[in-house]
């Protein structure tokens, strides 16, 4: 039930090890985390998933591995039922936490940018390619309530967005051997005034935003 607070408390965690490490006879130790994941597959999985990505994009100078588990689990079995991959003789589905780690795998970029502004509940990261022609912002919403983003582009209007999001509407949704897809990324409305991006976020949603940046951005 920690879909909301658990990424950001385990930031604030990283954070403290961070600390530490910067004081101790080897400051140049990075973290590993060997395992992380939430206890379920339903969408609070997703969630949670989607916030715990942003936390260690955001946590990069303190982590620089992570790895989910659990990974596979045959349908049958009577414990762990949390694994990205579901399978059983014939087929498969992806829980939320698959859905929301492709996503984002798919709009990765080394290089991550500064955010001001009130994020009024968004658990959110940018980041952006080598050359800077691509921008990927990358946001969670784990409220009951929608919220209205105005998203400021420095530097000029983007050349063109396209909005993902995933938001299937209740917590308890889930995929399944006979709905594979029934949580899946769908195109959603992003509109371009100048340099700035409006769009909403569904209550309990993930999504990312992709422009195309103008070079001086």
């Amino acid at each position: 039930n920690a879909y909301a607070r658990g990424p950001l408390a385990y930031e604030r965690h990283f954070r403290e090890l961070g600390g530490l490490i910067a004081v101790s006879r080897n400051p140049k130790i990075k973290v590993f985390v060997s395992e992380w994941n939430a206890q379920s597959t339903d969408w609070r999985t997703g969630l949670y998933a989607a916030g715990l990505l942003n936390a260690f994009e955001r946590a990069g100078d303190v982590v620089t591995m992570a790895s989910p588990a659990l990974w596979l689990r045959h349908v049958s079995a009577t414990a762990w039922d949390n694994a990205f991959i579901n399978f059983d003789h014939c087929t498969w589905f992806p829980a939320p936490n698959y859905v929301v780690m492709k996503l984002w795998r798919d709009h990765a970029a080394p290089n991550l940018i500064a955010i001001e502004g009130d994020a009024k509940g968004l658990n959110a990261a940018a980041v952006k390619t080598d050359d800077g022609s691509r921008i990927f912002f990358k946001a969670v919403n784990p409220g009951a309530e929608a919220i209205e983003v105005a998203l400021s582009v420095k530097g000029g209007a983007p050349d063109a967005a396209e909005f993902l999001l995933v938001a299937p509407g209740e917590l308890s949704a889930r995929n399944t051997l006979e709905e594979p897809s029934k949580i899946a990324p769908a195109p959603a409305e992003v509109r371009r005034d100048g340099n700035v991006l409006r769009f909403t976020k569904p209550p309990r949603s993930a999504g990312v935003v992709a422009l195309s940046a103008p070079a001086n951005s």
